[in-house]
């Protein structure tokens, strides 16, 4: 059994820089984070372990957007790609993910919250 190891948002980059849009996101982590847990992506001792580490980051995606949050192996390997470079540790191949339509999203913009493993 693999253990949730960290957590990677990637948004639009058009969105703003990850400082920025996390802040305006701040809100509504708790209920992101809680609904992982719901959807069995992460145990909550697990979430608890990733927010004590400080292992959850964000990602701006660049170019083709839209593309890309069509492509659930696209937005593993970017969610990979992130944690990676925060970390200097490698996940596993493992990425699972819930994505909010930001049209739907009280916040406003697509997200896509990825939990990634040991």
């Amino acid at each position: 059994m693999e253990n949730a190891t960290g957590i990677v948002f990637l948004f639009n980059m058009e969105e703003g820089t990850p400082e920025d849009v996390s802040k305006d996101f701040s809100d509504y982590f708790p209920s992101v984070t809680e609904n992982l847990v719901r959807q069995g992506l992460l145990e909550l001792a697990e979430l608890k372990e990733i927010i004590d580490n400080k292992k959850v980051f964000w990602g701006a995606i660049k170019k083709n957007f839209d593309k890309v949050v069509e492509d659930t192996d696209a937005i593993g390997d970017l969610a990979w790609q992130v944690y990676k470079k925060h970390t200097k540790q490698d996940p596993s191949d493992n990425v699972r993910c819930l994505i909010y339509d930001g049209s739907q999203a009280p916040w406003n913009f697509t997200l896509m919250a990825c939990v990634l493993y040991s």
